[in-house]
């Protein structure tokens, strides 16, 4: 089951990314859902995206900003990789 999981999740993030250009903001829900699913199956998905998030300010605002638009029972999983959150590091 978690592997159909990330697929999915992968699946979600790559549509994201091809439909940003599109005049409906898609992407906004698709990317940060994709991200989610995959950061709730994966201990090295999550510990990737929070060095990402420390290493860029930039993305870890944008990844706030989505947590608050998606539904929470996605956006939890990717509260777990706020940059400003040490104990992520565990």
């Amino acid at each position: 089951m978690f592997v159909f999981i990330k697929v999915f999740g992968i699946l979600l993030v790559i549509a994201g990314l091809a439909v940003a250009w599109s005049p409906i903001p898609l992407c906004i829900v698709l990317i940060p859902i994709g991200l989610a699913l995959i950061v709730a199956t994966s201990q090295t998905a999550r510990d990737w995206l929070h060095r990402r998030r420390e290493n860029n300010p930039g993305f870890d605002r944008w990844m706030k900003k989505m947590e608050g638009k998606i539904p929470e029972r996605f956006s939890e999983p990717l509260r777990r990789t706020d940059a400003e959150d040490s104990s992520n590091q565990g």
